[in-house]
């Protein structure tokens, strides 16, 4: 088991010797923006973690509608990895509440045509979601062999990382290959001023 980070430019600069000096052990970057731009401190985050020996990964969160909509986004990450010659798990982040709207063969459909983007350029797949949109079958999770990485926060109150994560009966339970548990947003690292998501990785990078 490792414990680490999730961010984004929303964690603004990041001290990544802190970070790893506080004993994060992994971090997933934000991507791309909604935009389609890079995430603001993409380049510092993937250089901070490169200089200071941290294995990551990195996510998209997903907007997309149509199928067409879904392989453009999955084609700006596998670019934008491409550009930093890097090769990663592209984690696709399914929780929009847009989503919901799309019935479940749909938004299936979707994140399969994400998966053949990230597949075909040779990168690995992942299915990032909250504990409650799996639940509620917003999308088929038995049509996808993947990794997934489930958010569920038993406590509200502020998570210093040094602290001992959940016991282990408020671990997501899901049918598919569970990689990581994102157990809190409102996590506290020496190196990072304001609050971060927390996870617990089952499965090595």
């Amino acid at each position: 088991m490792w414990k680490g980070i999730d961010v984004s430019d929303n964690q603004g600069v990041i001290s990544w010797e802190k970070v790893a000096g506080a004993g994060c052990q992994f971090a997933i970057l934000r991507s791309v923006k909604r935009s389609g731009k890079p995430d603001g401190q993409f380049e510092a985050n993937v250089s901070g973690c490169l200089t200071n020996g941290l294995p990551f990964e990195v996510y998209k969160y997903t907007y997309a509608s149509v199928p067409s909509r879904a392989a453009e986004e999955a084609k700006q990450v596998v670019d934008l990895l491409h550009r930093y010659q890097l090769s990663c798990r592209i984690w696709w982040d399914v929780e929009d509440t847009s989503l919901k709207k799309a019935g479940t063969g749909v938004l299936t459909g979707l994140i399969q045509s994400a998966r053949n983007i990230v597949e075909g350029a040779g990168m690995e797949f992942g299915i990032y979601t909250g504990l409650s949109f799996y639940n509620e079958g917003y999308f088929d999770a038995s049509a996808f062999d993947c990794p997934f990485w489930i958010a569920r926060y038993p406590a509200g109150a502020s998570y210093p990382f040094s602290s001992e994560p959940p016991s282990d009966r408020y671990c997501p339970q899901i049918a598919q290959t569970l990689a990581a548990w994102q157990y809190t947003s409102r996590g506290r690292v020496n190196g990072i001023s304001g609050d971060v998501d927390l996870n617990i990785r089952y499965l090595p990078l």
